[in-house]
């Protein structure tokens, strides 16, 4: 397993290669958010390569790792995948972090994953700072 996080701009990238296990994502998943906390990023754009599709949400830590990073309306995790195996575990963990009030969305595309995390106006970005919308 390889990854890779990044901030770029207003939110933060990780990529991820060759991961196999529960494990290894539970590792991948766990850089991944305490990096969104230490940096303050709402929005978290999770691009996944050459991987094994993943359906043991709880040994992977998605839920447990993302609470802290996703609770608020105004954080976005994004996760995008590059087969359509990797896609349907990603649409399994969006179904699954939305029950447990993430909010999180899957795509097969990183076009239409950065034009979902893009703020709206501004709005996200000053709310994301602390700041009131209306302010």
């Amino acid at each position: 397993m390889l990854y890779r996080i990044a901030r770029e701009n207003d939110l933060l990238r990780a990529d991820l290669f060759y991961r196999e296990t529960a494990e290894e994502a539970k590792e991948f998943f766990g850089a991944v958010a305490d990096t969104a906390l230490r940096r303050g990023c709402c929005c978290v754009l999770i691009s996944v390569h050459a991987s094994s599709p993943l359906f043991t949400v709880d040994r992977s830590g998605f839920l447990t790792e993302f609470a802290g990073v996703g609770s608020d309306p105004a954080h976005k995790i994004a996760l995008v995948a590059d087969s359509e195996e990797l896609d349907y575990s990603h649409e399994y963990l969006e179904l699954l972090g939305q029950r447990h009030g993430l909010n999180v969305r899957h795509f097969r595309s990183e076009t239409s994953a950065l034009d979902w995390l893009r703020p709206v106006n501004g709005l996200q970005l000053r709310h994301a700072n602390g700041q009131h919308p209306d302010s």
